[in-house]
């Protein structure tokens, strides 16, 4: 009995040594699938089934690993945004910031950017691992690939280092929310609003309706101007010879006006202040006058300034400067008309009109001109950003 079982294991000890072994090694998955089923050529292919099921492995543990890492972070995004909502809501009812649906809109957004970038990244770290990892389990040597991708990677740099510029810059502009989508910016002097933000340009549409893009590295300076409040800042033009006290008494209560107007003043979130002489020269003296206003609201806040204080100088007879022209071409008359009287029945001679009365602080007395189009217009509008 036993010589016959010695019999029937020595040759298949034989044929499995001679089918399954690899420098002096049998692989046990050769020898069991041959001994189960006798098949030499299905033996033979054991390494083969054996590291594809690795490979499968592999890629389904970096598929689960991907895919749980960016459930969980955006599991913590989606936690985060009631979170930054109620900080909004706290916000502006203490009155810190106005229009809390679009500051939610800019957090959400660079909440959802910065999600997205991470989801990006966590993705490619596991990809790439799972690759090698695969590539080390076929046999393949790693040092000559890694070398190969280190002067790719060089290479590739060099061509797209302009590319990489951009998207770090994008999203060091998301993280320290420099600007959103709505706001008004000013890139190389020209104004527009932000229409799209993403990692590598920003679109922004100016006053004339032209779409400009930008690659976010190529912006060395960037203006924001819809933070949190603005300031109209204006310089009124006055004669030499005008009394500046009453110049700046008046200024003062044209802005006093426009700041307690029921239309315009909802803008105002500061007194009006006279800073004094801006200038003093040949051309006349400026006399700079500011308002602190909410954000985008200083260009029709200023433009309300300069139409009033026009107005009331006309009334309080106080000139602005003003530069002698010699026209020429003309065959009689003078070329600058005084206050003299003159032969009006002289041939060719025009009377000049009356010196006007020398100005007076008009204290309360300034009337302000009534409704017009542009009032017209912020009713039924509302307010909206008018660059200048």
């Amino acid at each position: 009995m036993a010589v016959e079982l010695v019999l029937k294991i020595g040759p298949v000890v034989a044929q499995v040594a001679e089918v399954c072994e690899d420098d002096g090694e049998i692989h046990r998955l050769c020898a069991w699938i041959l001994e189960r089923t006798g098949v030499e050529w299905l033996a033979r292919g054991a390494d083969v089934i054996a590291a594809a099921t690795r490979v499968v492995g592999i890629l389904a543990i970096a598929y689960v690993v991907s895919r749980l890492a960016a459930r969980l972070v955006t599991r913590f995004s989606r936690s985060m945004e009631p979170r930054i909502e109620e900080r909004l809501e706290r916000a502006e009812r203490r009155g810190a910031i106005g229009e809390a649906a679009r500051y939610r809109t800019r957090r959400l957004q660079r909440l959802h950017a910065v999600t997205g970038v991470l989801r990006g990244l966590i993705a490619a770290v596991v990809w790439i691992a799972a690759f090698f990892i695969v590539l080390a389990d076929l046999g393949v040597r790693l040092q000559p690939i890694l070398a190969g991708a280190g002067l790719i990677g060089v290479i590739v740099g060099f061509g797209a280092q302009q590319l990489v510029r951009d998207v770090i810059a994008g999203i060091a502009m998301l993280i320290e929310d420099q600007y959103g989508v709505g706001d008004w910016i000013e890139v190389d002097g020209v104004v527009g609003e932000v229409e799209r933000v993403g990692l590598r340009s920003t679109a922004f549409r100016d006053l004339d309706g032209v779409v400009h893009h930008v690659l976010n590295g190529y912006m060395q300076r960037v203006g924001n101007l819809s933070q949190h409040w603005a300031r109209a800042t204006y310089d009124v033009p006055v004669a030499l010879d005008a009394d500046v006290a009453v110049a700046k008494a008046i200024i003062h209560k044209v802005a006093t006006d426009v700041a307690r107007d029921p239309v315009w003043g909802a803008d105002v979130i500061g007194e009006p202040e006279i800073w004094g002489v801006q200038d003093y020269g040949p051309n006349g003296v400026l006399v700079r006058v500011v308002i602190a206003t909410k954000p985008l609201r200083n260009w029709d806040i200023k433009r309300q300034l300069r139409e009033r204080i026009k107005f009331a100088f006309d009334r309080a007879n106080i000139r602005m400067p003003s530069q002698l022209v010699d026209v020429g071409g003309q065959a009689t008359g003078h070329p600058v008309a005084t206050h003299r009287a003159v032969d009006a029945d002289a041939p060719g001679v025009v009377a000049a009109p009356d010196a006007p009365e020398p100005a007076e602080d008009p204290g309360d007395d300034v009337d302000l001109p009534t409704r017009d189009h542009t009032d017209r217009l912020r009713l039924q509008h509302g307010p909206q950003p008018r660059p200048d």
